[in-house]
C-alpha cells in the first residue's frame, strides 16, 4: 500500500485576487524488488487546496482549480 507525504505548501492567486494555499503530496511505493526492505520509489504527486479542492498543474507556476475553473498563479 502506498504512503502519501505532504512535501510542499505554497500560495497562489487568481487574476481576480482570490488567494489559495496549495498542498503538494508525494506518493511513495514499496520497491519489492529491492534487497533492502525499506526501499521506496516515488509514485504520483497530488495537489489540493487547503479546502480540499482538486488542482491540475498547467506548469510549475500555473494551476487550475477543478471545481471553480479558476486559473491561479504562484505568488
Amino acid at each position: 500500500m502506498p504512503r502519501e507525504v505532504e512535501i510542499a505548501r505554497f500560495k497562489v492567486k487568481s487574476d481576480e485576487g482570490k488567494e489559495y494555499t496549495i498542498i503538494e503530496y508525494q506518493e511513495y511505493i514499496m520497491d519489492r524488488k529491492a534487497a533492502e526492505l525499506t526501499a521506496e520509489i516515488e509514485g504520483f504527486k497530488r495537489y489540493t487546496t487547503e479546502e480540499e479542492l482538486h488542482v491540475h498543474v498547467i506548469d510549475p507556476d500555473t494551476f487550475k482549480i477543478f471545481e471553480t475553473g479558476e486559473i491561479v498563479k504562484r505568488v
